[in-house]
């Protein structure tokens, strides 16, 4: 009896939990499907007055996805712009972390544990102290004010290898001898016995490399002047006090590819073993 008292406390708890953190993606949805006239009511600040916590529409309606959609187009190219500096990222970063983390794993080559001290050395340092040397390079580079000023510091980093060495330790060192001894190359090797077994690790990289960049703030601010070219994450800061509702519904479409993503890898994510 005691036992599933505590049990059931425990899901109490995880429950108020998850409630918790739902509760601004709620509060971010339930406001985008409000009229122009209820956000402008609920957000005006005055004299005596302060923002509403306003969950509940008094109407529901479109109106602010269609502002975002149809009759201002800057929001969709602001879309398309962490679109064009997200997915190179995580197609470079994936690439370059298989091939890496394979050569770390399973094949031998000097000094080879030397250089994955270094790797866990990036990977432990803080990413805002890399951000002046980053710059100095992209300025030499004349990279400025680029996408790829964005695209590639953050395309290759240490945290992928890590994560995909992990994976590959637990495919059998057995197997890939085994290979070698029927006459398969080293790149049949990674792709028809390796990659199978580590598509979990592959689709948790993919997903936590999207993440991370899709919500990317402070190198657009540093290595960005122009803000035609920032990414949405960045640019719905100066819309904020003339455009709320439009904000809102913006918000819920910048979370839609995240959560495709993740919903297109989880089956692989939820089976892998780590």
């Amino acid at each position: 009896m005691k036992k599933r008292v505590i049990i059931s406390i425990k899901y109490v708890v995880l429950a108020l939990i998850a409630l918790l953190f739902l509760l601004p993606i709620v509060y971010m949805l339930a406001n985008s499907l409000m009229p122009s006239d209820e956000i402008t009511k609920a957000y005006t600040n005055s004299p005596g007055h302060y923002a509403d916590f306003h969950l509940i529409p008094d109407n529901f309606s479109l109106e602010q996805y269609y502002q975002a959609f149809l009759r201002r187009p800057e929001f969709l190219n602001l879309f398309w712009n962490s679109v064009i500096i997200t997915v190179p990222i995580v197609i470079i970063q994936t690439l370059v972390s298989i091939f890496a983390a394979f050569a770390f794993t399973k094949l031998k080559f000097p000094f080879r544990d030397a250089l994955f001290f270094i790797f866990i050395i990036l990977l432990i340092m803080p990413s805002w102290v890399t951000m002046v040397p980053n710059y100095m390079m992209i300025q030499r580079l004349g990279l400025l004010d680029t996408i790829w000023a964005l695209i590639l510091p953050s395309a290759f980093t240490a945290f992928g290898v890590c994560l995909l060495r992990q994976y590959m330790r637990y495919v059998p060192d057995e197997t890939i001898e085994a290979a070698r001894i029927d006459g398969a190359s080293t790149l049949k090797i990674l792709f028809r016995i390796v990659l199978p077994q580590v598509k979990g690790g592959i689709a948790a990289l993919m997903i936590l490399t999207f993440i991370d960049n899709w919500n990317m703030v402070e190198q657009v601010v540093i290595y960005i002047s122009d803000k035609d070219k920032y990414p949405l994450s960045v640019a719905l800061s100066n819309y904020a006090a003339t455009d709320t509702g439009v904000i809102f519904a913006c918000g819920v479409i910048f979370m839609i590819p995240p959560l495709l993503l993740y919903l297109y890898h989880s089956k692989e994510f939820k089976n892998s073993k780590l």
